[in-house]
């Protein structure tokens, strides 16, 4: 923690203002676990939970306190309090005593294929991003954003599938239909790409999850790596509070970049659980 009693103070008014103004209805799955309540404002202890740390640690970090933050907790604190670019540069540079770096993947790759980039951010009907063998977003549309708000902001995929408890909340049957799947995929371009630097710090961020450590060689790993269209997978979305949608995940490889997957999101049906 850089800076003195002012820039402390400064960081303690910008995260709790950030918690007082947050929307509950924008963060999905947050009546599923913590039941239904005021529409705006979230607690330090919900913070906490959201960001998969403990509330003395969230609260350290809240009141200005000096501590050897992560990276990665800061991002989630970050994408759980929807801090604005010019409030996560104050927390960052407060917290960690330099500026943040740039996020991989965003901004949008400059070596895409013009036509392949307006087919992505073009695409108005269905969810669509690009990422790359290390699931590192590439390009991606706004529709995509109305069903993971954090997407445009950069977080690597199966890092967040796979370690961020907001994706546990937001996936529903997070284990089965989605985590095992994510890390039968991991493994496949483990082996096809065993050089690959960036796919390693992947795979190493994944591994230090207690949870997705547990289940890397769980003995139910899927056979078939890539998302199957048949089968509906559900979630819920931002602004629709308990209600289950269901989605079909339609995935291909474009030939010009065969390492890489454009994603399609699209809907299938609504299970109301009311």
């Amino acid at each position: 923690m850089s800076g003195g009693g002012a820039e402390s103070l400064l960081l303690t008014r910008i995260l709790r203002q950030a918690r007082a103004r947050r929307n509950t209805s924008d963060i999905p799955g947050f009546t599923s676990m913590f039941g239904a309540g005021f529409a705006r404002g979230i607690t330090q202890g919900q913070t906490a939970q959201l960001a998969g740390v403990s509330r003395r640690w969230y609260n350290a970090l809240e009141s200005g306190r000096p501590a050897n933050y992560s990276d990665a907790f800061l991002h989630r604190i970050r994408a759980v309090l929807a801090l604005d670019d010019d409030e996560w540069v104050i927390v960052y540079r407060i917290a960690r005593g330099r500026a943040p770096a740039a996020t991989p993947g965003i901004p949008l790759n400059q070596l895409l294929p013009p036509a392949l980039l307006a087919l992505v951010e073009q695409s108005k009907t269905w969810g669509i991003y690009l990422s790359d063998q290390r699931w590192d977003v590439l390009a991606c549309n706004e529709k995509i954003q109305e069903y993971f708000p954090w997407m445009g902001s950069g977080p690597n995929i199966v890092e967040w599938v796979l370690t961020w408890p907001e994706a546990r909340a937001q996936l529903i049957n997070w284990q089965t239909d989605w985590a095992l799947p994510t890390i039968a995929a991991l493994r496949v371009n483990a082996e096809q790409w065993p050089n690959d630097k960036r796919l390693q710090e992947v795979i190493e961020t994944v591994r230090l999850d207690p949870t997705a450590r547990k289940l890397w060689n769980s003995p139910d790993l899927p056979a078939v790596s890539h998302p199957a269209s048949s089968s509906p997978r559900r979630l819920y979305l931002p602004q629709q509070e308990d209600k289950e949608f269901a989605i079909r995940i339609v995935s291909l490889t474009p030939m010009e970049l065969p390492g890489c997957r454009l994603i399609a999101i699209t809907p299938a049906e609504l299970v109301s659980t009311g």
